[in-house]
């Protein structure tokens, strides 16, 4: 493995950096490289994969001094970050923790310190630094330090509002959650009960909580009574086409308009797309239909998805995913060989997927040195529906260079569905950055071994 291959391999979280940095006779010659991925993010998509705070520390593991990892990250984990770093130096350090390091366990009660210290004076809160969840997770880390580590972070919570005067940006309901789960319910709300007598500045938190979920609540009954009718979003639809991302602008609408809409009003919304001249504003009606068959049949939308316009291409592409008709196939053949992956037609094949079709997915795919996160889910969509035995080159390559770990997991399934997984990759596997690769790979080396 080159240093290039190593690296990029390294950073998208796969197995096989782990197994080169545990066979080779001298990994030291990497340790730039595994240093340079612990001090950035490298993350694609924490929602869903989280960080690769776990996945670094095992490839750290590998080299005989651990340690010349830790102070730098200590060191970096000690500025003012950007929170997905700041949560990746962070899963790094518990896990240096957990293994016995005592420097790490400062760094994380020194952070948790000057966190508690320095948020009641901030005049405003950075969101792109996210502090207050940093010290959150700091506070549900304590809790492993039981019931009186609990008490002692609502006492700092307290004392940080006494100091700011307000509960701005101090909320700690997932704090509470965690604690109820690990200490009792009744426990901790004797507790809170407790703290709240005692001070007026727990209590306003507590209030502040409460209030929000009654809120929530009030404001999901009040959403949900509304009647959003086809006209109310053709008047939306219209003033969202002006925006940078006119898409994002009708998502809440898409569900509330389900929520209560007859067949009566998906028809009318229907002819509506139809008659509607600007294909933005098409485009964005169209989106009602997520999950929806189209009431007045295909073809429409078999034109729409042919549009220069990229929003209505797109969503009409979408909308015809989830419908299984030789036309569709001939235009998810037409779409790809004139736009090729940007036209997301791929996604048309999970429906309506024929084995001579690998010749042309190869030939795209195989072209692309990074694989997008659309394009990972559409091959997974194909290979787990269908078989194919000569799929592997197909998923060999969006393996390799997959952007999306959770995505990943999703083409090893597929491997092992098309009965192309081999024992190499596998293996990769056991030490792949997302955690349910790992658990799948253990159970099926598991069930092949006996």
């Amino acid at each position: 493995m080159t240093e290039k291959e190593f690296s990029q391999s390294l950073r998208r979280g796969l197995g096989s950096a782990i197994l080169e940095l545990k066979s080779v006779k001298n990994n030291s010659t990497y340790s730039d490289i595994v240093l340079r991925y612990c001090l950035r993010d490298i993350a694609h998509d924490t929602q869903i994969e989280g960080t690769k705070g776990y996945y670094l520390y095992t490839a750290i593991k590998t080299f005989d001094n651990p340690e010349m990892f830790l102070g730098k990250i200590i060191d970096k984990f000690g500025k003012r970050l950007y929170w997905r770093l700041s949560k990746q130096l962070y899963d790094m350090l518990c896990c240096f923790s957990n293994d016995g390091y005592k420097a790490a366990d400062e760094a994380l009660e020194k952070k948790y310190n000057d966190l508690k210290n320095r948020l009641p004076t901030l005049r405003k809160y950075n969101l792109a630094f996210c502090e207050r969840e940093q010290l959150e997770n700091l506070m549900i880390r304590k809790l492993s330090g039981g019931f009186k580590a609990f008490k002692q972070s609502v006492y700092d919570i307290s004392d940080m509002i006494t100091k700011r005067g307000n509960d701005d940006c101090l909320w700690f309901d997932l704090f509470l959650d965690r604690a109820k789960e690990k200490f009792g319910g009744k426990r901790v709300n004797d507790f809170v009960d407790e703290m709240c007598k005692k001070s007026a500045a727990f209590k306003l938190i507590i209030d502040t909580l409460n209030e929000s979920e009654l809120s929530r609540k009030e404001f999901k009954e009040t959403m949900f009574s509304e009647s959003i009718t086809a006209e109310y979003l053709l008047q939306n639809a219209r003033a969202a086409a002006a925006n940078e991302n006119p898409g994002y602008k009708m998502l809440r609408y898409r569900h509330l308009f389900a929520k209560k809409a007859s067949d009566e009003d998906w028809m009318e919304l229907a002819h509506t797309v139809l008659r509607e001249n600007n294909d933005t504003v098409k485009a964005l009606l169209l989106m009602m239909f997520w999950h929806k068959s189209f009431p007045l049949g295909i073809t429409p939308l078999i034109e729409y998805a042919k549009s220069e316009n990229a929003l209505l291409s797109e969503i009409a592409v979408r909308n015809l995913e989830y419908v299984k008709d030789k036309r569709i196939h001939d235009l998810a053949i037409q779409l790809l060989e004139k736009k090729g992956l940007d036209s997301f037609a791929l996604g048309l094949l999970k429906k309506n997927y024929r084995k001579t079709d690998d010749d042309i997915i190869r030939k795209l795919i195989v072209k692309t040195s990074s694989v997008p996160q659309y394009v990972q889910s559409d091959i997974v969509g194909i290979y787990t529906h269908h078989r194919s035995e000569t799929s592997f080159p197909i998923l060999l390559h969006v393996y390799q260079r997959g952007e999306c770990s959770h995505c990943r997991y999703g083409i090893v399934r597929a491997m092992n569905h098309c009965k192309v997984l081999p024992n190499e990759i596998l293996e990769e596997c056991l030490y792949d950055s997302f955690e349910d690769t790992r658990q799948f790979a253990k159970r099926l080396i598991a069930k092949n071994g006996k």
